[in-house]
């Protein structure tokens, strides 16, 4: 089990910059991105979002922090992997920072809420990611948002409006709770 959690990702934010008209690559720091099996139920996925950041405050241009980032490319798996769900499909995203050490909250993202995001904000290149399935990984190709100087803090405060919720296991963790 903690080889699953020593298998850690780049992923790449792209950022259009519209002054030149193409695409440039921020790296991220790395990132290890899990999807769980779908199990009997049909109508969701869990999934993990790890960093290794201490602080997901950090900017990175554009208007944008790592927070920013990491909710975004959570959006961007989620409208990946949403081509062949209903609207209602959700994935509960787990964001963890500090590699797993504190729990960033639960986000649910239905591909309705992923699709609606990218016709917000556009769609930009291709990237691919590396997204483990049941600890397995595998290579993904994945529309990316199209932010940029101009949308960057329209995105943030986008970002502002989904809330991060608790896990409601026993005992309850909540967005900020040591793991």
């Amino acid at each position: 089990m903690m080889k699953k959690y020593k298998l850690l990702i780049g992923v790449s934010l792209l950022i259009s910059i519209a002054l030149f008209e193409k695409a440039i690559a921020i790296p991220l720091p790395k990132a290890y991105i899990n999807l769980a099996g779908a199990g009997g139920d049909f109508s969701s996925r869990t999934a993990t979002f790890r960093v290794r950041d201490h602080s997901t405050a950090t900017s990175i241009g554009n208007g944008l922090r790592l927070y920013d980032a990491h909710v975004e490319k959570m959006i961007e798996v989620t409208n990946h992997f949403c081509k062949d769900e209903e609207s209602e499909y959700i994935f509960y995203w787990n964001y963890e920072a500090d590699a797993g050490r504190v729990f960033m909250g639960e986000f649910p993202i239905s591909c309705q809420f992923a699709r609606k995001t990218f016709q917000k904000f556009g769609i930009s290149a291709n990237e691919t990611i590396t997204v483990n399935h049941r600890g397995n990984p595998k290579p993904e190709a994945i529309a990316t948002l199209a932010l940029n100087q101009h949308n960057g803090k329209q995105f943030a405060a986008f970002v502002q409006t989904i809330k991060p919720q608790c896990l409601e296991t026993t005992p309850k963790v909540c967005p900020g709770d040591r793991l």
